[in-house]
């Protein structure tokens, strides 16, 4: 006879991080009023003086933080993904809320293209969400 379990299987997310030996990930929630939830629950890590970070739910990439951890201006984001329209509908800009948080977030998926041809040189630092 087959054993019935009580207890709900562990929740797993479509996007989670690896662990790698240089980063510690951990798991966090900050609040805004930019983003229905009320929040965002994100994967994160600090790198170079800034925090790397994923949206728990959805995937999507802090590509601000990541931007400016390998030393880039912030200014220089508005231009990059200006001169990539298609990316204008994929786009979630966190204004507003706990800092840490703001800035511009891509989908998981539409990362790869920007990444590989701007930072691949240090695409290691940023291993901890991608493999």
């Amino acid at each position: 006879m087959p054993e019935s379990s009580t207890s709900s299987p562990p929740t797993t997310h479509k996007f989670q991080p690896y662990t790698t030996q240089t980063h510690r990930v951990t798991k966090g929630r900050y609040i805004t009023s930019t983003d229905p939830r009320g929040y965002v629950p994100v994967y994160e890590y600090p790198l170079n003086n800034q925090w790397i970070m994923m949206d728990v739910d959805d995937g999507f990439v802090l590509w601000t933080g990541i931007w400016k951890a390998l030393g880039n201006s912030k200014a220089d984001i508005v231009k990059m993904v200006e001169a990539q329209p298609e990316l204008a509908s994929q786009i979630r800009r966190v204004r507003g809320g706990y800092l840490k948080i703001q800035g511009t977030w891509l989908p998981y998926e539409v990362r790869c293209p920007l990444e590989e041809n701007k930072i691949f040189p240090s695409f290691l630092e940023i291993s901890a969400l991608y493999r």
